[in-house]
């Protein structure tokens, strides 16, 4: 039942993610201008516009769709009130990663460490964390650089979660 939900709305929820990107492109454009992000914040280094991001979020969330609809497939266990949740709490801590961002906070550096630090516990890196991280931070940075900061982020977050397990696993099978 719950499979099924999420095939017959993914091409609505990746229409959604397009729109919400035109909405943002559209305030944007009546505010100043689309935002141009430079590599390093250096003006005469390549930029990426916000325009990129009418292609990428949904490409992104497309990606994400297929790649929940396939672990919801592989395993019965994971609901779609888990993955709500997890969406939920990502927005919320983009909001929050931005807000500390925009006021230069040094509460950001604290928050990225904890951030790392529940990763060893708990499993960060589904995809649904990388859509809810980027719908948050959208307004501040746009949906490209929450993109591949997220991208990042998650990579990491995979690692900090899986490498001491495989260690433990492994130690535990040359001492057995």
């Amino acid at each position: 039942m719950e499979l099924e939900l999420i095939k017959k709305n993914k091409v609505f929820i990746t229409l959604f993610s397009a729109l919400l990107v035109f909405v943002h492109l559209l305030f944007e454009h009546f505010h100043g201008g689309i935002v141009t992000h430079f590599i390093l914040q250096d003006d005469s280094l390549p930029g990426i516009s916000n325009w990129w991001g009418l292609l990428t979020f949904p490409l992104a969330t497309w990606v994400v769709l297929l790649r929940i609809e396939k672990r919801n497939s592989a395993s019965e266990k994971d609901s779609n009130k888990n993955v709500i949740y997890r969406l939920v709490s990502a927005i919320i801590f983009g909001i929050v990663v931005s807000y500390l961002f925009s006021i230069e906070s040094t509460g950001l550096d604290y928050l990225m460490l904890s951030l790392f630090a529940l990763s060893l516990f708990i499993p960060l890196y589904f995809g649904e964390y990388l859509l809810g991280f980027t719908i948050g931070a959208m307004y501040v940075f746009g949906a490209n650089i929450p993109i591949i900061g997220g991208i990042v982020l998650i990579s990491l977050l995979f690692l900090l979660y899986n490498a001491p397990r495989f260690v433990y696993k492994f130690v535990r099978s040359k001492t057995n």
